[in-house]
């Protein structure tokens, strides 16, 4: 969903930087502005500024909503999303190389690790080569 599609013609690509106020806040949906507060929060505690915790939880919000928006999009949690993080961290870190490394700071046994990295790599596969049928 663009930002025209949200918001009508000729918005600017930065409009929601500009929407600050808790006035202008209030006229959003309550999960768009839940979503920006979670994650801005969630900015803050890792150590940004106040800044830069706004401007990435927008720069956030408007990447998910380019990908998911006009859909509705199921989030998991709990244990089964700290897996997937986990999962995808792994495979974002694999090199070819670095199966031991992997092991020991995941605390996984080889052959864990090796399944998930085949499992992610089908994953990988999937989304950059979709299925011709």
């Amino acid at each position: 969903m663009s930002n025209q599609d949200l918001f009508g013609d000729d918005v600017p690509a930065d409009a929601l930087e500009h929407m600050q106020s808790p006035e202008i806040r209030a006229k959003w949906p309550k999960a768009l502005a839940d979503l920006v507060s979670v994650i801005e929060a969630a900015h803050l505690r890792a150590g940004d500024a106040p800044e830069v915790a706004q401007r990435r939880a927008f720069v956030t919000v408007r990447a998910l909503s380019n990908y998911a928006g006009g859909r509705q999009l199921y989030m998991p949690k709990g244990e089964i999303l700290e897996r997937a993080l986990r999962d995808r961290e792994i495979w974002s870190r694999y090199n070819g190389r670095n199966i031991d490394d992997l092991v020991a700071e995941f605390d996984l046994g080889f052959v864990q690790v090796y399944s998930i990295i085949a499992e992610q790599r089908a994953l990988h596969r999937q989304r950059i080569q979709p299925s011709l049928f």
